[in-house]
């Protein structure tokens, strides 16, 4: 994912971290088994994500990174999932701090060799890197025999920056309840797949898909108009905010217009969600296309809308109005 232009990663701020499992590597942690209600823990907790090895291993890791770094916190708020990880990183206000791009660099490093060093590796013994006070420490350590282990993350990672007020709590929350979210839409994906109402913002909603999407950390709007081109610079820039759109984050818009179209398909690519505004309502027995169908049964998209099913054409201005009372609404309820 592209990172913010222009701006300065050696910041001392709260960073959210995504880091992808590359396809063929072996499972992180596991979700609780399906069809049954989810162990407890010895304090009475329910048991949403089943650690192993790895877990283990890359927990030892992530706790122990700032030790081994200045300029960085104590990674304190983190999730190892089965396919991915999240971790809230804070960067201190020190004169010896490094760009984010470093920390997660080395932080990859260790994790892959944690993994294997836990599994083991048919190409020979796994060496850790070496630690050093530097942003790029040597990793050559003792031989090592055969091919090196292959890459255990996407290189595509995902940061959010933490700037706004009230988001540290809410993406601390994201993180948290990852386990739980990720059961319930495996045990629950039907859910997402029927038309339904929710009370949101004071008023009441016509909704198909997953509503705990308005949950989400962020929620960006994109509103496009139609005369807009590629080579414009507004097209440019909300395609360059969809693209930054990953997890712990949705669009919201009725992706529609060519712009708004391709930014939508920005945050699908990104690992993003879609609030999509509907302003003529859900006719009876609607559903959409297969595959935004499929996104929601995923827990990645959500139709919303005020009214009931149109009997009527609306004109445009009334549909544009609608989008915009649904939409600054859904933003307005944030603030």
């Amino acid at each position: 994912m592209p990172r913010l232009d222009g701006f300065d990663y050696r910041r001392p701020l709260f960073y959210m971290v995504t880091l992808k499992k590359r396809p063929g590597v072996p499972e992180f942690s596991a979700l609780a088994p399906p069809g049954t209600p989810p162990p407890r823990d010895a304090a009475g907790r329910e048991c949403w994500l089943l650690a192993n090895g790895v877990t283990r291993a890359f927990a030892k890791v992530i706790r122990g990174f700032a030790q081994k770094w200045r300029g960085i916190a104590p990674i304190e708020c983190f999730i190892v999932m089965p396919d991915h990880l999240h971790l809230l990183l804070k960067i201190e206000d020190t004169p010896d701090r490094f760009p984010l791009g470093s920390y997660v660099v080395h932080l990859v490093r260790a994790l892959g060799s944690a993994l294997w060093q836990t599994v083991g590796w048919a190409g020979g013994p796994v060496t850790a890197p070496q630690n050093a006070d530097s942003p790029t420490p040597s990793e050559s350590g003792r031989a090592v025999p055969g091919p090196p282990p292959p890459s255990v993350f996407e290189t595509d990672w995902h940061d959010w920056i933490v700037m706004k007020r009230g988001q540290l709590a809410a993406f601390t929350r994201y993180i948290r309840e990852n386990p739980r979210r990720a059961w319930l839409r495996r045990e629950n994906w039907q859910f997402f797949t029927r038309l339904g109402k929710l009370a949101f913002a004071n008023r009441d909603w016509f909704a198909y898909g997953n509503s705990a999407l308005l949950e989400l950390p962020v929620l960006e709007p994109f509103r496009c108009s139609r005369s807009w081109t590629e080579d414009s610079p507004e097209w440019r820039d909300a395609f360059a905010r969809a693209e930054r759109i990953g997890p712990g984050g949705a669009g919201v818009g009725t992706f529609l217009s060519p712009c708004e179209k391709a930014c939508g398909n920005a945050i699908y690519k990104a690992g993003g969600s879609h609030v999509v505004l509907a302003p003529e309502g859900f006719p009876e027995r609607w559903h959409p296309s297969r595959a935004k169908e499929k996104l929601c049964a995923e827990g990645r998209m959500l139709f919303l809308s005020l009214w009931p099913p149109q009997t009527t054409r609306l004109d445009n201005p009334t549909l544009h109005r609608r989008c915009h009372e649904m939409g600054d609404l859904l933003l307005s309820s944030r603030k």
